[in-house]
C-alpha cells in the first residue's frame, strides 16, 4: 500500500519548523530575517495553478464585449468632449482540437452597436443588425460583421502560433483576443510578462516604435476562479506630449477572472485614467477615459438571431 504525506502535515510540519527558527531568531532580535523567512516557507508550500484554455472541436464560445471612451480635450481654450460607446458579439468557432492541445478557431464578430458624440456635432450610431446602411464613419466596421476575420492557432496556455488573418482587423476593445499564461503551474503572488512593442506615425511620415511589456499577477484563486491583475509597463522612455497622447489610449490594466476547471474567461476588465499636458501647444490638455469589459453570452442571449454571415 502506498503511502504518502500530506498537504495538511507536510504544512503542519513546515509551520513547527518554521517557528522554532522563529524563535531562535526572534531571541536574536532578527525580526526583518524572521519576516523573510516566513516568506520563503509560504511560498513553499503554496500550491501552483495550471492556467490554461480548454475547448473541444465544434464548440462555440461567445463573448460580449464594451468599449467605452470618453475623450476631454482643451486646446487654445478651446474645449471639446468625444464619447464613444461600441458593444459587440464576438464568437469563436473552435474547428479543431489537435493532438498537441493546440485549438484553432474561427474569430467572428456577429454583431455591433457603435455610438459616437462630438461636441457640437450631431450623434452618430449604428446597429448591424437593423442599419441596413451604416454611417460613413463605420462603413469599415460595418463590413466585417458576420464574416470569418481570422483563423487562429493557440497553444493551451494561450500563446498564439499561427494566424490567418482573412478580413481587415476590428478591434473592438482593448487587449489581444486571448491570455498569454505561462507554460508551468502559477503560485499565488506570481508574475510573468509579455514583451510588445506598439508603432505610432509621427511627424515626417516616420514610424515610433515603443517598447512596452505586460506585467500578469495571479493575484487569488477561489472556488475554481483564478483572479490576475494586469497592467502595461512602458519601456521606452517617452518624452513626446504628442506621443504620450496616443500612447495612452493604448495601455492597459485592470482584472481578468478565469475559469480553471472550464479552461475560459469569465469576466475582463481594463480601466483607463490618463493625462497628458502640453501635447499641443503649452497650454493644450487632455484627458482619456475608458473602460473596456468582456465576459460570456448567456445561453439565451446568444440564442438570439445573428447577423449572416458573408463570404
Amino acid at each position: 500500500m502506498k503511502t504518502g504525506i500530506s498537504f495538511p502535515a507536510l504544512l503542519a510540519a513546515l509551520i513547527v519548523m518554521t517557528l522554532f527558527s522563529a524563535c531562535v531568531m526572534a531571541a536574536r532580535g532578527d525580526d526583518k530575517d524572521l519576516a523573510a523567512e516566513l516568506e520563503k516557507a509560504k511560498q513553499r508550500v503554496l500550491p501552483g495553478y495550471t492556467l490554461a484554455y480548454k475547448f473541444a472541436a465544434g464548440e462555440k464560445f461567445r463573448t460580449k464585449v464594451v468599449h467605452l471612451a470618453t475623450v476631454e480635450t482643451k486646446i487654445k481654450g478651446v474645449e471639446q468632449t468625444t464619447k464613444s460607446r461600441t458593444v459587440s458579439s464576438r464568437i469563436w468557432r473552435i474547428k479543431d482540437v489537435n493532438a498537441s492541445g493546440q485549438i484553432i478557431f474561427e474569430n467572428v464578430v456577429e454583431r455591433v452597436q457603435m455610438w459616437n458624440s462630438v461636441s457640437g456635432q450631431p450623434e452618430v450610431s449604428y446597429d448591424s443588425r437593423t442599419d441596413e446602411k451604416p454611417p460613413a464613419n463605420f462603413e469599415q466596421v460595418a463590413a466585417s460583421i458576420g464574416r470569418v476575420l481570422a483563423t487562429i492557432t493557440i497553444d493551451p496556455h494561450g500563446r498564439i502560433v499561427a494566424r490567418e488573418n482573412a478580413q481587415l482587423q476590428f478591434n473592438p476593445g482593448i487587449g489581444e483576443l486571448t491570455i498569454p499564461f505561462p507554460n508551468t503551474p502559477v503560485k499565488i503572488g506570481a508574475t510573468w510578462s509579455i514583451p510588445d512593442e506598439l508603432k505610432f506615425n509621427v511627424e515626417g511620415g516616420q514610424v515610433k516604435k515603443i517598447k512596452t511589456q505586460q506585467v500578469y499577477m495571479l493575484e487569488k484563486v477561489e472556488t475554481g476562479v483564478a483572479t490576475i491583475s494586469v497592467q502595461t509597463q512602458i519601456l521606452t522612455p517617452v518624452n513626446d506630449p504628442k506621443l504620450q497622447s496616443q500612447l495612452v489610449q493604448r495601455l492597459q490594466r485592470g482584472t481578468i477572472k478565469f475559469d480553471l476547471d472550464a479552461g475560459r474567461l469569465i469576466h475582463k476588465q481594463m480601466d483607463i485614467d490618463e493625462q497628458v499636458f502640453a501635447f499641443n501647444g503649452a497650454d493644450s490638455h487632455m484627458q482619456y477615459l475608458a473602460r473596456f469589459t468582456e465576459e460570456p453570452l448567456k445561453e439565451e442571449t446568444a440564442a438570439a438571431p445573428a447577423a449572416t454571415e458573408r463570404k
